[in-house]
């Protein structure tokens, strides 16, 4: 008779069954992700009060979704697309590129400025921060690695891009996916949510060469700097934007220089040194120009999306609008023009008058085609920012769906 301990059975039979049933590894680090997430940010602050909530309890999930993609990323074949041994070349370049990551941000605060961390640095803290920012750290790049190991077998690429989505969404709370504005939206999307998510680029391609230990190498740096940094830089959130995407765009670019290389020496035609750019990289670099040109209005035009009805039927919601821009001296009396309220808050609506002041100077009145009444505050010549050239209906339709769908689940 052979005695077999529970803990031993109970481990095969988990063994058998994801043999079995290979399909079950992608659903269970998805909903462990997902379970993580929501007793992070919806169960524990409602419970448990002080620290032990968010930093000690919050951080259990996070580490139980961390140990199920941790044994599904060890009990499956790799993809097609990987690499099966986490060469010591692949940890060594992922150190480097999260390293460079890093000092981007550092070279930045000495090139504008550096202010003071709003983290505590006393050493509880020091000790709570390291499982508060650390743990599902490990999560994310266990799961990243589990997903793409199990997800990448057909479409590789797919498999990146979805899961760095998801990896980077479940980086900020439901609260951060609805700023108030096209500014605060633009802040949040060009310069957190994207940057982040070419961070996850990098780490998703470092995880095809060299496994977790890799995907952690590429992103624990700027999480450890930000963290345990007592000064952090400065600047306009578009110069942090450009920042945060230049670091992963280079590393980017630094590892295909290396692997990319190894890859067609590997293959049956002979290799270039100038070979085409993954679709990973032409994504990061294309963020990254889109960053610029919506930022910084390239060339003097501005895209942006439209939020709301107050333009219907002329500007469905969803759609993308591009803005040129104009003097105040050139608009006319049935223009479409963007302008900024004095919050700073930008609107696009139809220009229906034309005044002088009781101050005797100029104002502008704008009014929704959609509503029953004009604009409560006549508009400045400072304010108008630009004239509409074209609108694409839809374009906009996910980030605006997306921020919904969070706003019922707050």
């Amino acid at each position: 008779m052979t005695v077999v301990s529970v803990p031993m059975a109970l481990r095969r039979g988990a063994d058998s069954a994801f043999t079995r049933h290979p399909w079950l590894f992608a659903p269970s680090v998805v909903a462990a992700l997902l379970a993580a997430y929501g007793w992070q940010h919806k169960v524990v602050p409602g419970r448990v009060d002080g620290l032990m909530g968010p930093y000690v309890i919050g951080v259990l999930g996070w580490a139980a979704a961390a140990a199920i993609a941790w044994y599904a990323f060890r009990h499956a074949p790799p993809a097609s697309n990987e690499h099966d041994i986490a060469t010591r070349d692949a940890l060594f370049v992922a150190g480097i590129v999260g390293i460079f990551i890093m000092s981007l941000q550092m070279l930045l605060g000495i090139v504008a400025e550096f202010g003071r961390s709003p983290m505590s640095h006393s050493p509880r803290f020091l000790l709570l921060n390291l499982l508060f920012a650390g743990v599902p750290l490990v999560a994310a790049e266990a799961s990243r690695a589990a997903l793409l190991r199990h997800l990448g077998r057909r479409h590789m690429t797919l498999a990146i891009i979805a899961t760095t989505i998801l990896i980077t969404s479940l980086q900020f709370t439901t609260s951060q996916f609805q700023p108030e504005g096209v500014r605060a939206q633009t802040e949040f999307w060009g310069g957190a949510f994207i940057p982040t998510a070419a961070i996850g680029l990098v780490a998703g391609f470092f995880v095809l060469y060299g496994g977790i230990w890799a995907g952690i190498l590429v992103s624990a740096p700027l999480t450890v700097f930000t963290y345990y940094s007592p000064i952090l830089p400065v600047a306009d959130w578009p110069i942090l934007a450009l920042a945060g995407v230049a670091g992963p765009a280079m590393g980017l670019w630094i590892a295909e220089s290396m692997f990319g290389a190894e890859d067609a020496t590997a293959a049956t035609e002979p290799a270039s040194r100038f070979s085409l750019p993954s679709v990973s990289w032409v994504v990061t670099a294309v963020v990254g120009l889109l960053i610029f040109w919506s930022t910084f209005g390239f060339f003097g035009y501005l895209p942006s999306f439209v939020p709301s009805q107050s333009m219907e039927p002329s500007l469905q919601v969803g759609a993308m609008v591009v803005t040129k821009d104009v003097e105040a001296d050139d608009i006319r009396v049935g223009d479409v023009v963007l302008y900024k309220m004095p919050n700073r808050q930008r609107v696009l609506h139809r220009l229906i008058e034309i005044r002088t002041s009781e101050e005797g100077g100029r104002e502008f009145i704008f009014k929704g085609d959609n509503n029953n009444a004009a604009d409560l505050m006549p508009v400045k010549d400072e304010q108008i920012l630009g004239r509409l050239v074209f609108d694409v209906p839809k374009l906009g339709w996910v980030p605006l769906k997306f921020q919904q769908g969070l706003g019922r689940l707050r």
